[in-house]
């Protein structure tokens, strides 16, 4: 026992490992990450090319994956090995009408995997990615970018994801996460996030409540979030609380969609050109051109959202052919004036869901980079007028930024400002089952709402079922064909069959607890069944009977209470939507009194009823068992992936993460050789090489550069990491005394000025020290005695005749040749001087020694000591004897000051509130 409280004290003792939280906003067309680490505030993660944002695709050939930038550049070249918007196939089937217009769009190979019928992707030969793997890889790339940037392991992230993202979209990226060994700590919402980020920047209100509409226009989707923000009171403080009302979207209509729409409308007028019309094969054929014909639609459009008209330009677009065209803002306009048409319909519809007049919305907010797009902010202003159009939130990163704050509240190891977050589910879902009929068997299919849209995440419902017979239930979305997920519930009968003699006949209470995750997951957590039980209780003839009958008597009535209580609970439960109570202070006072009250009454009624069963020959005593049942879960329509090919997906990842990190290594080794070969070379020709090297040292230098020369560019390309490593060094070998010298040529001079420089200022701190050797003017003695002034000149003399020594030995030794001392040697011996002379003068003066005071009798009249000796008395004091106000301030300050503070004074106040606030945060990091 003692060494398990040794280890325990230990453990205790030994630091908490930090680790950052991350925000991910992985978007359609680009991904952005925040971070939040110890002592460092929220801030955007930086890629390697020092970019806050990166390109969502990924580029994978001969097994070697291409990430952001470098994805990027090889799409046009390999648009078949390159997989961009997996965002919007997550989740989905592969004859989905969203994964069909994919397949219109990309030219990779979609295959349905042969399990669960989703997208994939086949490679060469017979390898094949989920869109869930595709989606792992590029969220490790972020996560690896993130501990890149912030130099240590991360903890934990807060991903967005669309409104509209269904149980297995969410699913389906919560699989990808694990495989990418990246803890998720919530899927969020994309308006939830605009909207935290939103409240971070401002005060609480305090008054009318404000409703704002984010208006999310990105690369794949359109999203309208109606928000209300209001302040909730607690202890005195204002919290700032946001609710989602209404979401609104529609998954087509995005920026993208508008890309596409020019690319095909830039290939017609390419093959209806001069040149064009000449190709052998038409350009829309040729997977290569139209990839290219989509890059530039992209930057065509972002040109046109600032000018009337711009050039597209793509030299040897197809079969060598270039093309150029002009393309004005009004040509634009007018091919996608369908697509603007729609732009008003997701904000007339959440609106309209909540009940609330454009008159009393405050402000339409823009996010996403699509609303940037002239057209679509004129639509939007002739909706809700220009008074109302705000840009007054980052368009880019307000997301990413709301989920990295999100991630830091919910890690609890770092401190934040409290913001209330009620997020809303988006899709009803329904509960469907069959009535039991009386011989046990099912009878009418009865479907049952069991979370409205709009419901508060997270949410839990307890459903009670009636059975005496395992039976089965299922979770659909409404107006669905086919439900989410299949529950049968087992163990019915044997618990029946177990409790047949002892339960009260006719009661069998069956219940499941379904929960909706602040992920937006859907989860049966359990199912119990409860049985009221009845015992025998013989008369109580003994005393101690009676007492243990009057302990257990009071224990049953309040059980009996507290079992009555639950069961009105969950039969309600069972009917209504579960909501989360927020009661004040003032309430939880008066329920408190309430519960006392209760109880005094119950024990009076205890008293009465336990003498009243004492007398009695026979009472019957009721009291609940419960026991768990077996829930099997099926998903019906797309199953999770198993844990058997997580587990294989990861042992997958965990290869080529080691194969990237190795080819890493090479091309690091391969970079580092050519880089110094190349330096050397330059070297060779520098003007002061000769002044500290012989024609033979240059010579074998030359040499050496030109042979790692040849053999880089004939085995270089295909030598392993160590042979490179090994070339490497044997050219640094012959050339690193030259490099020293030609670097000590300039330092060592410049280290011997700063020398003597010191040096005359020791000794004139010294000579001051000397001269001023008194600790004021009318000291009796000196601070230092002679015999130390004597030490201190001749450290400094030593210090000088070291330097003397050493720039005679250098005049000796030729340029070429290794020095007789470096100039670190210098610096080091500079340090030593000033420390040694320091020290030897850093004494603290002492004070002044003061006379005693004495004091004189009237009787007398000889002088006597302040301190009461042996027999005196209270007249030997002095009546009175003030100290200085400086005194009473400092230690022995007199207990009469103590005692008169008032104990409600302002300074203790704030004192306690100090105290306070530091016990809340400590381990914290504020944000």
């Amino acid at each position: 026992m003692r060494f398990d409280l040794t280890v325990l004290c230990l453990a205790l003792l030994h630091p908490i490992v930090q680790a950052s939280v991350i925000g991910i906003d992985f978007g359609s067309e680009w991904f952005k990450v925040s971070i939040v680490k110890t002592g460092v505030p929220l801030d955007i993660v930086l890629n390697r090319e020092s970019k806050r944002k990166t390109e969502s695709l990924v580029t994978i050939r001969d097994g070697i994956r291409y990430f952001g930038t470098d994805a990027a550049g090889l799409s046009t070249r390999f648009p078949e090995s390159t997989y961009p918007f997996v965002k919007n196939l997550i989740g989905l089937q592969y004859n989905d009408p969203i994964a069909v217009e994919y397949r219109s769009w990309y030219s990779n190979n979609m295959v349905p995997e042969p399990l669960r019928n989703t997208c994939a992707f086949k490679l060469s030969g017979d390898v094949v990615y989920t869109v869930e793997e595709i989606l792992a890889m590029q969220l490790a790339h972020a996560k690896r970018q993130a501990e890149i940037s912030g130099g240590e392991s991360i903890s934990g992230a807060v991903i967005t994801v669309p409104p509209y993202y269904n149980h297995y979209e969410r699913q389906a990226v919560l699989d990808a996460a694990e495989i990418a060994n990246l803890r998720v700590l919530q899927l969020m919402n994309d308006g939830t996030a605009v909207a935290l980020n939103y409240a971070m920047t401002r005060p609480p209100l305090n008054g009318t409540a404000q409703h704002h509409l984010f208006f999310d226009m990105g690369a794949g989707s359109t999203v309208a979030t109606l928000v209300k923000f209001t302040s909730t009171k607690v202890k005195k403080l204002q919290i700032p609380t946001l609710e989602i009302l209404s979401t609104g979207f529609d998954k087509k209509l995005g920026g993208k969609a508008i890309d596409v729409k020019l690319q095909k409308h830039l290939a017609k007028l390419f093959m209806t050109s001069e040149k064009g019309a000449k190709a052998k094969e038409p350009v829309i054929n040729n997977a290569r051109s139209m990839a290219k014909l989509l890059k530039e639609a992209n930057r065509v459009k972002q040109i046109l959202s600032a000018n009337t008209e711009t050039m597209a330009s793509v030299e040897g677009l197809h079969e060598e052919i270039d093309f150029r065209v002009k393309v004005t803002r009004a040509e634009l306009e007018g091919l996608c004036g369908d697509y603007f048409k729609k732009l008003a319909e997701p904000i007339k519809a959440v609106l309209k869901e909540a009940n609330l007049p454009l008159a009393k919305l405050d402000s339409l907010i823009l996010v996403g980079g699509a609303v940037r797009i002239p057209a679509v902010q004129a639509v939007l202003k002739e909706l809700v007028g220009e008074s109302k159009i705000a840009q007054n939130v980052n368009q880019d990163e307000a997301n990413v930024l709301g989920a990295g704050f999100r991630a830091a509240g919910i890690s609890k190891q770092f401190r934040v400002r409290e913001i209330k977050i009620k997020d809303a589910s988006s899709v009803p879902i329904e509960i469907v089952y069959n009535l039991e009929s009386q011989d046990g068997s099912a009878g009418k299919l009865t479907t049952t709402p069991l979370f409205p849209k709009n419901t508060t995440l997270p949410s839990k419902k307890l459903m009670n079922f009636k059975r005496t017979t395992d039976f089965d239930f299922s979770l659909k979305y409404k107006d669905a064909s086919s439900p989410i997920l299949s529950a049968k519930v087992s163990g019915l009968a044997d618990a029946i069959a177990k409790h047949k003699d002892t339960a009260v006949d006719g009661f069998t209470k069956v219940q499941a607890q379904i929960e909706l995750t602040d992920s937006g997951v859907l989860d049966v957590e359990h199912a119990t069944v409860t049985f009221e039980l009845k015992q025998e209780e013989k008369k109580g003839g003994s005393i101690a009977e009676n007492v243990m009958n009057f302990f257990g008597g009071k224990k049953d009535k309040k059980e009996g209470e507290k079992k009555e209580d639950e069961k009105k609970a969950e039969e309600a439960a069972g009917e209504k939507d579960a909501k989360k109570d927020e009661k004040s202070d003032e309430k939880k006072e008066e329920k408190k009194d309430e519960k006392k009250d209760d109880k005094k009454d119950a024990k009076k009624d205890t008293k009465k009823d336990t003498k009243k069963n004492a007398t009695e020959s026979e009472s019957k005593k009721i009291t609940t068992s419960k026991v768990k049942l077996t829930v099997d879960i099926k998903y019906e329509t797309l199953p999770p992936l198993t844990k058997e090919v997580k587990d294989a997906a990861k042992s997958r990842f965990a290869k080529m993460d080691d194969e990237d990190a190795a080819r890493r290594a090479r091309e690091e080794a391969f970079n580092n050789l050519e880089a110094f070969i190349y330096s050397s070379q330059a070297f060779l020709e520098s003007e002061v090489l000769p002044s500290v090297s012989t024609e033979e040292q240059r010579e074998a230098l030359s040499l050496k550069v030109a042979s790692a020369q040849e053999w880089l560019d004939e085995d270089g390309y295909d030598a392993p990491t160590e042979d490179l490593r090994k070339k490497l060094n044997e050219v640094k070998e012959i050339r690193a005394p030259m490099s020293f010298r030609v670097k000590e040529l300039e330092a060592r001079p410049k280290a011997v000025a700063d020398y003597r420089i010191t040096l005359t200022q020791v000794q004139a701190y010294v000579d001051a020290i000397r001269a001023n050797n008194t600790l004021e003017d009318n000291a009796i003695f000196g601070l230092y005695e002679d015999k130390e002034f004597v030490t201190g000149l001749n450290k400094i003399k030593e210090f000088k005749d070291w330097i003397e020594e050493k720039e005679e030995a250098q005049s000796k030794v030729a340029a070429y040749e290794t020095p007789a001392f470096k100039s670190r040697d210098v610096e080091a011996k500079k340090e030593d001087m000033v420390t040694s002379i320091v020290k030897l003068f850093s004494k603290v003066p002492k004070k002044p020694v003061k006379p005693k005071t004495t004091t004189t009798t009237p009787a007398s009249g000889k002088a006597s000591a302040t301190t009461a000796g042996e027999g005196a008395t209270e007249t030997d004091k002095p009546v009175s004897e003030e100290k200085p106000a400086s005194e009473n301030s400092g230690e022995g300050a007199s207990e009469e000051t103590e005692k008169d503070a008032p104990v409600g004074s302002e300074e203790d106040s704030e004192t306690g509130e100090t105290k306070d606030a530091k016990e809340d945060g400590e381990g914290h990091d504020e944000l």
